[in-house]
């Protein structure tokens, strides 16, 4: 009796001991996981994360990592199907491939909930329209919501620019007046004019490492002379295979003109380099990616804190152009908490939030954000809602990651004067045809 009596006892306090455990385990906090690049715009989001969690209860964890190591590693958990974040942050360009992969889930469902969707956000009347359209939706469907809305710029010393002695000396040698750039014409001048390697100071510098960076770069001067990839109205349409057009052959002569006056290893710059090289009042100008410019204005990093200017790319057509380009909020189809994950996105667009992560490095999409006296006073702000009316789309069909890679070994081998602007589009534009083989044409069939 003692034994059985024993026995009883201990199995009731085994039972209480499961109740009390799952009813502590069933009090933790739901834990919304996202990934993305380690760069200004999310370190801002991560800062300001916890008035999300103190109003909802909910945790957040953000991973950062570098852009090539993002991509790699969401592409293995989506394609493994054993998907552990919430919330992906991926260059725009992959949205197709997702989508037509069956790795990502439409947002309408929770647009239209209102217990998720907050009724104050209206995203097709308070995001930047054309922009929205390009990152977040494919094929007429809503996917996303900007994490950022990027574009590039040159980046320039105004203090230099506006040095009386510097101001008579280059008017006295090209006869016009010391201004930022217009023209190519007029930026290979101030790059010849302030490039002095005696002194530790180059005019400019390209992005010339085989990288994604490169790509990116040289699309730039493609845009420039009126070139492009594909000849498609949208980024999710196909169209003829124009990378090897009489634009993009000058465009690239016009990229390759630079080297000249850049750093000895500017072949082996990145987005990093160029970034640093600018920092350290190492060069005068260079192209740059807007949300790398408040790292510019940093004093904590930054030499040439508050001595710079930023100004539009530089046009050889007379139409002014930007480059389109962002990181997309997505929503794995297989998220373990989709919809906190949602509720999670949709504050973080908020008008509040919007203001603060913008003013911690980021680049709102939202319209109002820059009605905010604090934000119109960012000295880069002006140039970017400059760009914001003539973004020029880039592919975002699947295929849009091969073409990508393409790209960056077929530029490689340009920069490095492997072969020449000529042979080299030609060669990109053949590998191009292959990957999109029945789906679009090349309009320069190469030449014998």
């Amino acid at each position: 009796m003692r034994n059985y009596r024993t026995v009883l006892v201990l199995l009731v306090l085994v039972v209480v001991g499961i109740g009390a455990y799952s009813v502590w385990h069933s009090r933790q906090p739901t834990t919304i996981r996202l990934i993305g690049e380690a760069y200004a715009p999310l370190d801002a989001l991560n800062k300001i994360k916890g008035e999300f969690e103190r109003s909802t209860g909910f945790k957040v964890e953000i991973v950062q990592k570098d852009h090539e190591a993002v991509v790699a590693e969401v592409d293995q958990e989506l394609s493994s199907g054993q998907v552990t974040y919430d919330i992906i942050l991926e260059p725009h360009r992959l949205l197709g491939k997702r989508v037509e992969k069956g790795q990502v889930q439409p947002l309408d469902r929770f647009l239209t909930d209102p217990s998720l969707h907050n009724a104050s956000f209206d995203p097709a009347s308070q995001l930047f329209p054309r922009w929205w359209r390009e990152i977040g939706w494919y094929k007429g469907r809503l996917y996303g919501y900007p994490f950022t809305s990027l574009t590039m710029y040159v980046s320039y010393r105004k203090d230099m620019m506006e040095n009386p002695a510097e101001k008579a000396a280059f008017r006295q040698q090209f006869g016009r007046e010391l201004a930022p750039p217009r023209s190519w014409q007029e930026y290979m001048d101030l790059a010849k004019f302030f490039n002095h390697p005696e002194r530790g100071m180059n005019g400019t510098y390209i992005q010339g490492q085989q990288h994604v960076a490169l790509w990116y770069e040289w699309l730039n001067f493609a845009y420039s002379f009126g070139g492009n990839i594909l000849d498609a109205k949208k980024g999710s349409d196909y169209g003829d295979i124009v990378v090897n057009s009489p634009q993009n052959v000058q465009a690239t002569k016009q990229y390759l003109s630079l080297i000249q006056y850049s750093p000895r290893e500017t072949l082996n710059y990145n987005w990093d380099d160029a970034l640093a090289s600018l920092q350290q009042g190492r060069v005068f100008m260079g192209i740059l990616w807007h949300d790398q410019t408040p790292l510019l204005e940093d004093p904590s990093v930054s030499k040439v804190a508050g001595k710079m200017g930023y100004a539009l790319i530089p046009s050889a057509t007379g139409t002014p152009f930007s480059q389109l380009e962002g990181w997309t909020y997505l929503i794995p189809t297989k998220s373990p908490h989709p919809k906190e994950a949602y509720r999670f996105i949709e504050w973080a667009m908020s008008r509040n939030v919007q203001i603060q992560q913008t003013l911690h490095g980021g680049a709102s999409a939202l319209q109002s954000t820059y009605q905010d006296p604090r934000v119109r006073r960012i000295p880069y702000v002006p140039t970017f809602l400059q760009s914001i009316p003539i973004g020029v789309p880039k592919p975002t069909i699947p295929e849009s990651s091969q073409i990508t890679e393409i790209m960056q070994r077929g530029l490689s081998q340009i920069v490095t004067r492997r072969t020449s602007p000529e042979h080299g589009l030609d060669a990109i534009a053949i590998q191009i045809g292959q990957v999109l083989r029945g789906k679009a044409k090349l309009r320069y069939p190469p030449k014998a």
